[in-house]
């Protein structure tokens, strides 16, 4: 257990402590929920392992970090229900709280894939944090920034060879893509 993670342990509203080396358990407002790590414990890209990165308030959420093997990800607690969602090793909710992204890091993935979900609801939206040729085997532009606008959608920042442009993701005919924002 790391110095940071003792410290979130502390603050968790309902408590939260490791009870064993291997072992996290993480109170919510009705029960606790156990997570066990999965051996092996001391092979980098293999087993299961969690950490308990803190409690965001406004959402009534508990934040976890995952390592699944090969993929560094990510889960919520709800506070209220006990349910877990799934999420990403960094989350970022919408202003009304409706919605989240979540990033994960895929081992040998040069960058990271982002997911947007409806807050208690599931997955929308899964891509490249950033844009990939027509046939999605190389990277044409990275997002320098993605961040929600004033109307919960998602905008990115991307450099292009004349210079920045921004995209908003936005759905369309069962299907979500990021279009320039001057076409929104």
């Amino acid at each position: 257990m790391s110095a940071e993670e003792a410290a979130q342990l502390h603050r968790a509203p309902h408590g939260a402590k490791r009870v064993g080396t291997h072992r996290l358990e993480v109170a919510w407002f009705g029960g606790k929920r156990i997570f066990d790590d999965t051996p092996p414990y001391d092979e980098p890209l293999d087993g299961v392992s969690w950490v308990y990165c803190g409690f965001e308030s406004r959402v009534q959420m508990h934040l976890l970090l995952k390592t699944d093997r090969w993929l560094f990800t990510g889960a919520l607690l709800d506070d209220r229900t006990g349910s877990l969602l799934p999420a990403g090793r960094v989350v970022v909710f919408s202003p009304d709280q409706k919605y989240y992204l979540a990033y994960e890091q895929p081992d040998g993935q040069d960058g990271e894939t982002i997911k947007l979900f409806r807050t208690r609801a599931g997955l929308l939206w899964k891509g490249y944090n950033g844009i990939l040729s027509a046939d999605g085997k190389s990277v044409v532009a990275e997002f320098e920034t993605v961040r929600w606008n004033d109307h919960d959608r998602l905008e990115a920042d991307l450099k292009t060879p004349s210079g920045t442009d921004t995209v908003i993701l936005t759905p369309g005919n069962g299907k979500w893509e990021w279009l320039s924002k001057v076409h929104n």
